[in-house]
């Protein structure tokens, strides 16, 4: 009887042992993510986005900054030209400037936003005010030796016009390292998130955009 006591205890300890080795599902680990940025007041991301033309099979790199905050959003670009998109909540600005050697107009691009524009904010349904889960699907999940869970999502809405959706996310830290997908018409898009900040506070200046006087405006 103390034997078989014995080896009951072991085979317990064994079970809770593989129980506390179990990874957590992707779809609560995905959850955990989503609040961990959704409790920030604001996030700050240094990104490189590299956008490969199908057509023309050219790949183009931007480096800039994402700034997040309650729904809101702002993308600046640095080079290789300076461009903002920004969606202030109710409308979504596409911004171009000029290259500083050739001189010229702002061009300015106001629309609504909606299922045609609501693609250009994707990082902001991703990690915005409402849970991953709640626009997205999981339909694969795989986990690297180096600790980084690849999630491949499908939109759950046939509004959102992207397809092989992936995210890249650190498990230790719970933080986004990658965001890849391809367009309506293949284009390739692979945005790296070089750093990312959780700050306690929000400029809500950042959010508001002033059209300049000498910018042309399409209304869209």
């Amino acid at each position: 009887m103390t034997l078989f006591a014995l080896l009951s205890f072991a085979n317990l300890d064994t079970a809770l042992a593989e129980v506390a080795k179990k990874p957590e599902s992707a779809t609560n680990f995905l959850k955990s993510v989503s609040k961990k940025y959704r409790g920030s007041k604001m996030i700050k991301i240094a990104t490189e986005k590299k956008v490969t033309s199908e057509l023309m099979g050219k790949t183009t790199v931007y480096a800039g900054h994402v700034y997040l905050a309650r729904g809101k959003f702002r993308w600046e670009n640095d080079s290789p030209d300076e461009s903002l998109l920004l969606f202030d909540g109710e409308n979504i600005w596409n911004v171009q400037y000029p290259p500083k050697d050739l001189g010229g107009s702002i061009q300015v691009a106001k629309a609504k936003l909606s299922k045609n524009t609501q693609s250009q904010i994707l990082i902001s349904m991703l990690i915005g005010r409402e849970p991953i889960d709640k626009n997205f699907e999981i339909t694969s999940e795989t986990r690297s030796e180096q600790g980084v869970l690849d999630v491949e999502l499908k939109p759950r809405s046939q509004d959102v016009r992207v397809k092989q959706l992936h995210l890249g996310i650190d498990i230790a830290s719970k933080e986004i390292r990658k965001i890849s997908y391809k367009d309506d018409v293949d284009n390739s898009t692979v945005i790296e998130m070089k750093k990312t900040e959780f700050l306690k506070s929000e400029k809500r200046s950042l959010f508001k955009y002033k059209v300049p006087k000498d910018a042309q405006v399409t209304n869209l």
